[in-house]
Parts: structure tokens; C-alpha cells; sequence
């Protein structure tokens, strides 16, 4: 101890001015002085750990360090004190101290003198082998139980891992692989062949990287991004690019994954108060079942999302198309091949089964990435679509050694495992049994998964739904049009009466202009396609058939399902792939009119063409499109409740104009934002201003409109007068009396809450009369018995109030789009004299 108190002694008399010397002769002589003080430590004792004391001299003595380096890094060259600390290789007895203390205030110190030197440039330091020994050492032995030391460890790999980006001529520092007469060695003594081994002695910066990929926080950032980085390099070193097709770098990114999407279970809700329901899930029937909760998306979904993007950040950073591709191939392989499609088709749709879960998941997958070769890869897969290495066979043959190497042994690979092929089940297949399914939470989970795919990656939509080869969208006259105009917005107005329509409709045409537009710039994805002209839907297709049986119990579906098939619908009327033609519009083939015109010849022929361009034909009811006619027999169910039900128009206006004044947007997190997003109606779903460049489409595109919705002013709710609207509004200090105004809210609440048949509206139902006890009992017994249905047969008034403000949004959206569509697309004009003149001063 007499020694340490002599030595702490003698270092203490060194005075603080001398290591902060001004002059770089003295700093360096300050800075001799402590690295031989170091190195004394170091030789006395083997274990410095057994004595605090000298621990913290050590300590004393690497802050020392750091505070000259980190003032002579500020200052101007010479920079003698950085040279002396590459050459004299102190750095190696700091990495011993280090990780012979076992202490974190040691560990953070030679954190900051390493940064220090990754960060001065000085030759002799990155792009030297001992100072990558020392630095390996330091963090692949050091103890970590501290989350501070170990991202400040991995933020010392993601520096190295900068400066090799930016100076690739250091990899072989860091990185020293075998040569090929090395490996042909191995192979013959281990009988090993080909498998993406792993060569963590090649490459130790890279592995100690892929060890923190998985981990939150700072490490994880770090980890990711500096692995990013050295991926990046292989496009400018070749023995870089051929060391990561040979390693087992695409193994480990392909299995890593599959693990955390292994840990994904059930799926869960948390009960949510009516104060943060929105007002659209809280007026319904469903307000407490779990098609209107948000699913309890944990720590699980955040990891594995985290890693997917990862996936995504370093396809896009990889400049190697042949690292690209050898990535791409094991994702498929190991996860999509062994996982993820065995999930789906192993799920079970009973109560409590997987099936809503795995499809929710594929949801997320689909709704977060972008990156055209993954959702490429996922969806080619899931859909059965032919891929391109097997339409274009030769492309095999331009690929390198290690590459074909790398698909021979993954080919092995998945014929071992045996597993089932799309080509019998595909994801088309389980939509549709989604969508037939008893179980609601499956459907919407359908339907989400199915909205997502035709909005994010609208160019698979004839993947999913089929459509008639060589039957091209036909091209109709502006008359034919404002027809077709004319019959879908007077079914709008005949639901609700609002003197802002032509507002309304403005808003609604600027958003389908927009994402009809976007649509327009992505080339189709399909391998094959003679043509992207809009084909026309096979009207036998199931799944159309499903989504139209959909549409016929409209008003008994939960508002979320609603929201969701809506979405649906929008997404394949907004598709440049998929006509409207005789599915949504008449074929204009087969148009009729009642007075026909022949043009004349000479020169009228030409206004002759125009005036009958003009015409309008008449909608026959034989030839009414299938989704216009299931349209129509909602409507014609409105009418029917009009005339039933007295006051029915003031109790729609009410419902809409509480709707259009939802709660402001909540901030449930990134992972449940498309769960808020589909609580909204079609109105709130896309913004009226959005760059090209953005999310057009998709949940994470959207905000909330409800401030300039144009169904709110002040003009048309005095014009309402509901007394929904004033039981909701009107404060209890008004100077009218309260009593009778509270009396008629609560039978007015009571009111909303009665049971409707759908079908046959009940007498009690309509005017507010009291029914008969005996009735009234069974009427409700029927209602609550039906609403615990998976599929209810009737519903509350309230209910069937929201779903037609629903139907009445989603009629003026489907309207838009599809006058939007005549102009972008073509698909209307003058016959004879162009088809693509502009339309947007004729119509309406």
C-alpha cells in the first residue's frame, strides 16, 4: 500500500496546469508522462481489480489523457500528443486496465479515449490491425451489465463502421479474410461444403454488430446503423461483397427475424373508456366487442417491426445487387418459405384461434415497409405469382460463383423441409375464407389486410382480385358519364339533404385526383403483363361475390367492418389495373337510348359527333352494374324507413353532424394509428392536401379532416334542429327550462338504443310511441340476442344511423373517384374527335 501512496503521490504533484499546458512541446511531455504512469499500473499488479485504489488512479489517469487529446483535438496541427498515442500503442494498455477493473467508471473512460481516436483521423489509429485487436477486445470481453456501457461500446463499432464507409482502403484492418486455396483446405478436412459459414475470425467488427441488431435503445441504433454501413462498402471491395455472400450474414438477418415473429402470440385488447372512444366506434352496437378496440400491440410487435425495417434500410443501402439478391433469397427461403406462409396456413379461425392474429401481422408487415424488392418478394410469395428467376431461368448464369452457390444450397434447403406451396394455398385463398368466416375480428382483419395491399401495393391488385383477360376497360362519352354521375349522386342526396354538396364533392374530387395520380407513376409489379390498361372484374370472382354479400347486410355490420369494406371497394374503384365497367359503371356497350341520333355527313359531321357525345342514354335496371345495384337496395331500404319512420331525415342529419364533431385526434402510438385510422369515416380518411411523394393511401398518410369537413357550419346545424343536437349542445344554464329538454334527451337516448329490424321496422321504433310490454320484450330479446352474433340480424336505430351516414360519405367518395378516373385516365371524352379532352367544366 506504501507503494500505491507514494505513487498516487507522486502523480498528484504533477500539477494541473503542466497536462494542460498551452504549448504542444509541453502538453507533450504532460502526456508522456501519464502514458508511462499507465503502463507502470499495468506492469505492478495483474489484477487492479483487488485494489480500489488503484482502479481509481488508473481511472484518473485515462481522464487525464482524454482531457489533453480532447484539447488538442480542438485546437490547430500538430496534434503530437494524438501521433505519440498511435505510435507508442497505448491504447492496448488501456483495453487491459479496462477489462482487468471490471469497473463501469473505468469501462467509460477508455470508451471516450477510443472515441477520441476513431474521431481524430490520425494515421496509424483506424487503419491500424492492433488497435482493431484492442478495440475488439474491449467490447466483446468487457462486462455490460451496465445499458450505458454498452451503447457506449457499440457506438465505438458504428464509428469504425463510419470510417469504413468513408474510407474504404482501412477494411483490411478490420477485416481479413481467407483466401480461396484456404477455403478449398477447409472444405477438404471438414467435409464441409457451402452453407454460409461462419467466419467470425475474418471479420469480428462485423459479428460483434450483428450481436446488438436485436437490442433497443442506443446499442440497437448503433448496431444497425454501423452494420448498414459496412454492407453499403461491399459495392467498392470485392472480396467485402464475396466475404458477405459466403458468411452467414443473410442466415443470421433471415433467422433473427424469424425468431422475433416466433415470439408473436395471440392477439389481445385492452378495455378502452368511452372518453377515448371514438364517437363513431362509441354510438355503435359493437362499442365493446373487439372489432372496435384496438389490438394490445406489445414490446413483441415493436421488436420484430424494428428488425423489418432494418431489413428494408439495408436493402436500400446495399449497393451490390449480388449481397441484394443472396439477402432477398434467404428471406424468402428461411422466412417466408419455413415461416411465415406455414403461420398462415396453419392458423386456426376458431374462437380464440390464430387466424385474425397472423393476418393482422401481415398487415403490419405490409403497411410499414416499402421497399419494392420485399414487398416484391412477400407478395409474389403469398400470391403464387411467378418470380422472376423462374420466367427468366438465364439470369442464373450472369450471377457469380458464390451466388449460385449460395441459391444451390438454399434449393436443397427448402426441398428437405417439404414444406406446402402457394401454388395449392395462397393468400388470395385465405382472404377469401376470411371473409367468409363466422368470426367478425377475422373478416375485418380481411379486410384491412386486403385495403392495404390494393392501397400500398395497388399494382398486385390483379393478383388479388381477378379480372377478365383481354376485356379492357371501354371508353364512354361525357353524356354516358354525367348518366352514371347522376344516378350514384342522386342516390347520395336522396339519403341526406345537405346544402354544402358541391363542397363536399370538390374535397372528395382532390383526394381521388391525387391518389389516382400517384397510382399512375408505379409501374405494374405483375411479372408478364402484356398490358396496364384497366381490366374488367370477373364477376364470378368469390371474393367479389364476398365483398358484395358484405355490402347487402351494410346496415346490421359493425361501423368498423363497414369502414374497412368501404375502404375495400374505394381501393379497387382507385385502381389504374381494374375497370369500373360492369361492376360499378354500365358497359357502354350496352348503353340504351331512347331517341337515337345519326350524324350527318358533310361538314356537321364533326358537331354532330359532339352533340351526341352529349347525350345522355338511359340506365337500364337489367343492365344496372353488380355494386351499383347492392347500392341501390340500401337505398331503397332508406326510402323505405323514410316513409316509416316520421322524423327518420332529422335523425340522419343528427347522426352526421355528431359524427363530423369527433373527439381530437389521440396519440395511441405508431403501431395502433391504422386502428385510428379506421374509425374514421371516408371523409376523414385521406388529407385534401398531400405531396406525391407521400404515404397516399395508406393509414399512416391520413389525418383527421374534422375541422374542415363541409357538413358542419353553423348555417346547416340551425337548418337541422335535431334534438340530438340540442341535448348534446345547449348548456344546462340556458334561460329555457332544462326539465323538459333533459326529459326529451333521455327518450330520445332510449330512443336510439331500441332495437330496428332492418327489414321490418317495429311499430315502437318510429315515432317514439310506447310499445306494448309483451312486444317491446321480445323485440329487445331478439335485438340482444342477435347483436351477440357473430353477424347480427337486426340492430339499434342509433346503429343503423351511423352506417348511413357511412353509406352516404362513401357514395359521394365512390362518386369522385369515378369522375376523377374519366379525366386522369382517359376512360370518357368525344368520340371522333379525342378522348382525352378535359372534362372537369362538362360534368355535373
Amino acid at each position: 500500500m506504501d507503494f500505491w501512496s507514494r505513487l498516487i503521490g507522486g502523480s498528484r504533484s504533477l500539477s494541473t496546469k503542466t497536462y494542460r499546458a498551452s504549448s504542444p512541446t509541453e502538453r507533450l511531455t504532460a502526456f508522456k508522462r501519464t502514458c508511462n504512469t499507465l503502463q507502470q499500473i499495468w506492469r505492478s499488479t495483474n489484477s487492479p481489480s483487488g485494489d480500489q485504489s488503484a482502479t481509481t488512479h488508473a481511472r484518473n489517469c485515462i481522464d487525464r489523457l482524454n482531457s489533453v487529446l480532447s484539447d488538442e483535438s480542438r485546437g490547430p496541427a500538430p496534434h503530437p500528443c494524438l501521433a505519440y498515442a498511435a505510435s507508442s500503442q497505448i491504447f492496448v494498455t488501456v483495453t487491459k486496465l479496462a477489462l482487468s477493473s471490471y469497473d463501469d467508471g473505468m469501462l467509460r473512460s477508455a470508451t471516450v479515449f477510443f472515441n477520441t481516436l476513431i474521431d481524430s483521423e490520425v494515421d496509424g489509429v483506424v487503419d491500424n490491425r492492433l488497435f482493431a485487436r484492442a478495440l475488439v477486445d474491449l467490447v466483446r470481453r468487457a462486462d455490460k451489465h451496465s445499458e450505458d456501457v454498452e451503447g457506449r461500446l457499440v457506438e465505438l463499432l458504428f464509428g469504425v463502421a463510419n470510417n469504413i464507409r468513408l474510407q474504404p482502403d482501412i477494411l483490411p484492418a478490420w477485416f481479413a479474410p481467407r483466401s480461396e486455396d484456404q477455403d478449398r483446405e477447409q472444405q477438404t478436412n471438414t467435409g464441409a461444403e457451402f452453407a454460409g459459414a461462419t467466419r467470425k475470425d475474418d471479420f469480428p467488427l462485423f459479428y460483434l454488430l450483428v450481436e446488438y441488431v436485436h437490442h433497443g435503445g442506443r446499442a440497437g441504433d448503433f448496431a444497425r446503423t454501423g452494420l448498414l454501413y459496412l454492407i453499403e462498402t461491399a459495392s467498392r471491395s470485392k472480396n467485402l461483397e464475396r466475404w458477405l455472400i459466403e458468411s452467414d450474414l443473410a442466415t443470421l438477418m433471415a433467422t433473427g427475424l424469424g425468431a422475433l415473429y416466433s415470439q408473436l402470440g395471440s392477439l389481445s385488447f385492452d378495455a378502452t373508456s368511452d372518453e377515448k372512444m371514438p364517437h363513431i366506434v362509441a354510438l355503435s352496437d359493437h362499442a365493446k366487442q373487439e372489432t372496435a378496440l384496438p389490438p394490445a400491440l406489445g414490446a413483441t410487435v415493436d421488436s420484430f417491426m424494428s428488425y423489418l425495417l432494418f431489413w428494408q434500410d439495408t436493402i436500400d443501402h446495399c449497393k451490390s445487387a449480388e449481397v441484394n439478391g443472396t439477402l432477398l433469397d434467404h428471406f424468402q427461403v428461411l422466412f417466408l418459405e419455413q415461416l411465415l406462409y406455414p403461420s398462415l396456413l396453419e392458423s386456426s379461425d376458431v374462437e380464440g384461434g390464430s387466424t385474425a392474429a397472423v393476418l393482422t401481422y401481415l398487415y403490419r408487415i405490409l403497411e410499414s415497409i416499402n421497399q419494392d424488392d420485399l414487398v416484391h418478394r412477400i407478395l409474389h410469395f403469398l400470391l403464387a405469382s411467378p418470380s422472376d428467376m423462374e420466367t427468366s431461368p438465364t439470369l442464373k448464369v450472369n450471377m457469380s460463383v458464390s451466388r449460385r452457390k449460395s441459391l444451390d444450397v438454399l434449393a436443397a434447403f427448402s426441398e428437405e423441409a417439404a414444406k406446402p406451396s402457394p401454388s395449392l394455398f395462397n393468400l388470395r385463398d385465405l382472404a377469401l375464407l376470411g371473409l367468409q368466416s363466422a368470426n367478425r375480428q377475422t373478416v375485418l382483419a380481411t379486410l384491412r389486410l386486403m385495403a392495404v395491399i390494393l392501397q400500398r401495393h395497388h399494382t398486385f391488385a390483379r393478383s388479388l382480385i381477378r379480372t377478365v383477360p383481354g376485356q379492357y376497360a371501354g371508353q364512354r362519352t361525357v353524356g354516358q358519364l354525367n348518366a352514371e354521375l347522376e344516378q350514384l349522386t342522386e342516390m347520395a342526396t336522396s339519403i341526406v339533404e345537405d346544402p354544402t354538396l358541391n363542397d363536399s364533392f370538390e374535397d372528395y374530387l382532390k383526394d381521388a385526383s391525387l391518389i389516382l395520380e400517384s397510382h399512375l407513376y408505379i409501374p405494374p409489379a405483375e411479372t408478364g403483363l402484356e398490358d396496364d390498361r384497366p381490366l374488367e372484374i370477373r364477376q364470378e370472382d368469390p371474393i367479389v361475390q364476398e365483398l358484395l354479400n358484405c355490402v347487402e347486410t351494410f346496415f346490421t355490420n359493425s361501423v368498423i367492418v363497414n369502414l374497412a369494406l368501404t375502404e375495400v371497394l374505394m381501393s379497387i374503384a382507385s385502381s389504374h389495373l381494374i375497370s369500373l365497367d360492369s361492376w360499378l359503371l354500365v358497359d357502354p356497350s350496352k348503353y340504351v337510348y331512347d331517341d337515337q341520333t345519326t350524324a350527318q355527313d358533310g361538314p356537321m359531321e364533326i358537331l354532330d359527333q359532339i352533340k351526341l357525345a352529349y347525350q345522355e342514354p338511359s340506365l337500364s335496371s337489367s343492365e344496372t352494374p353488380t355494386l351499383t345495384s347492392a347500392l341501390q337496395k340500401l337505398v331503397q331500404k332508406i326510402q323505405q324507413w323514410r316513409k316509416d319512420v316520421p322524423d327518420f331525415d332529422i335523425l340522419v342529419a343528427a347522426r352526421r353532424d355528431l359524427l363530423h364533431h369527433d373527439d381530437p385526434a389521440k396519440d395511441t402510438g405508431r403501431l395502433q394509428q391504422p386502428f385510428e385510422a379506421s374509425t374514421r369515416l371516408p371523409s376523414e380518411r385521406r388529407p385534401l392536401k398531400m405531396p406525391l411523394d407521400s404515404d397516399i393511401g395508406s393509414p399512416r398518410g391520413r389525418s383527421s379532416l374534422v375541422q374542415d369537413l363541409p357538413g358542419t357550419p353553423a348555417s346547416r346545424q340551425a337548418a337541422v334542429g335535431s334534438p340530438l343536437r340540442g341535448s348534446s349542445l345547449r348548456s344546462p344554464d340556458s334561460r329555457e327550462s332544462s326539465s323538459p329538454r333533459m326529459t326529451a334527451a333521455e327518450e330520445l337516448r332510449k330512443r336510439l338504443s331500441k332495437p330496428f329490424q332492418v327489414d321490418h321496422p317495429h311499430k315502437a321504433t318510429m315515432a317514439g310511441e310506447e310499445p306494448e310490454p309483451a312486444a317491446d320484450a321480445i323485440v329487445e330479446e331478439e335485438a340482444e340476442s342477435a347483436i351477440a352474433d357473430e353477424e347480427p340480424r337486426s340492430a339499434t336505430l342509433g346503429h343503423v344511423l351511423t352506417n348511413v351516414v357511412i353509406l352516404y360519405e362513401f357514395l359521394l367518395e365512390v362518386s369522385a373517384t369515378v369522375q376523377a378516373r374519366s379525366t386522369l385516365f382517359g376512360e370518357a371524352g368525344y368520340p371522333g374527335v379525342g378522348w382525352s379532352a378535359p372534362l372537369d367544366e362538362e360534368l355535373m
